[in-house]
């Protein structure tokens, strides 16, 4: 005797029911995941940090809004991730943040052959601080007055970062 499924498109209503499962552990996840970062309107610090490059750099932009991403070196998702920046809009500040390293030229080692176009700056335990950055890759999409408008943690996807800082 064959069961019949009740069709949505061309799957059986019990794969979407699977899916809408997933969606809800998903978001569960990411939810936990963000619960300790800066929360939506809070003023953040600015600070001029040195570069990898070796002249200094400010995270923000008075005149535009900014997407700050941070990063360890042995952060392998991060690596994976990194790529995605440069489909960020050139309307966008993009600054990248290196985070628990040992030294410069780890860093160094790390950024090239990426194809990061956008300064990488050199944080300090303070800055993580601040922005409560537990965990690696972190993101957080900043106006041009220094409120947090989005964040996430984690691997971002083109189309991810693209929505988070064109709904900004």
């Amino acid at each position: 005797m064959k069961k019949a499924f009740l069709k949505l498109g061309s799957y059986p209503l019990r794969h979407w029911k699977d899916i809408a499962l997933a969606i809800v552990i998903f978001s569960g996840l990411t939810w936990w995941m963000q619960r300790d970062m800066l929360q939506n309107d809070t003023q953040v610090v600015d600070y001029n940090l040195p570069s990898l490059l070796g002249d200094s750099h400010s995270i923000l932009d008075s005149q535009k809004t900014t997407l700050i991403y941070f990063f360890a070196p042995w952060c392998s998702i991060c690596k994976l991730s990194m790529g995605n920046l440069s489909t960020v809009s050139s309307d966008i500040n993009t600054v990248v943040v290196a985070l628990e390293y040992t030294n410069r030229s780890e860093v160094k080692d790390f950024i090239d052959g990426l194809g990061v176009d956008v300064p990488v700056l050199m944080g300090n335990s303070r800055v993580a601080i601040d922005y409560k950055v537990n965990a690696f890759p972190s993101y957080y999409v900043v106006d041009n007055k220094g409120k947090v408008l989005e964040k996430s943690v984690g691997y971002s996807s083109i189309a991810g970062l693209l929505w988070r800082t064109n709904n900004s």
